[in-house]
């Protein structure tokens, strides 16, 4: 079976640290439908999401979300594009995705995301840090000045 892959510089999705990540996959055509959807994480060789939809509607599909996501991963099929959701992020989420669309007459797609994980304790950390060292910095200069008087 053929494969068609775009693949550039994958779009950056970000989301917070115990947000919701939403990765999106086009799985409709005009003129073929999806027959097996299948997300995929860098660090994994097994999917971590299923949408099976050879025998029933987009609809009405056959879900398998995988071990390592469980109830934290979805396929919100009703936005557009269709995205996957991965509620309750972590930093350990922020990895590269693609989405296998299998078609039921053409070639398969497969799109890729890059997601980008927000600890946003950890960006004010290294804010805090970089006001302190600035402050540093600044500190002989008000010395120099004697304010203190």
């Amino acid at each position: 079976m053929w494969s068609l892959s775009f693949r550039a510089e994958p779009p950056l999705v970000e989301a917070v640290v115990g947000g919701t990540a939403s990765l999106p996959c086009n799985v409709t055509l005009e003129d073929d439908e999806a027959t097996l959807i299948l997300w995929y994480r860098s660090d994994l060789s097994n999917p971590i999401y299923t949408l099976d939809v050879r025998n029933a509607s987009l609809s009405n599909a056959r879900r398998f979300p995988s071990s390592e996501m469980g109830i934290r991963a979805n396929f919100d099929i009703s936005s557009q594009p269709p995205t996957l959701l991965l509620s309750n992020v972590t930093i350990n989420d922020a990895k590269d995705y693609r989405c296998r669309v299998d078609l039921r007459r053409s070639r398969t797609l497969i799109l890729h995301s890059r997601l980008r994980v927000i600890d946003n304790q950890l960006e004010w950390t290294k804010h805090a840090k970089d006001v302190v060292t600035k402050a540093r910095k600044r500190l002989p200069i008000l010395k120099k000045l004697d304010l203190a008087k």
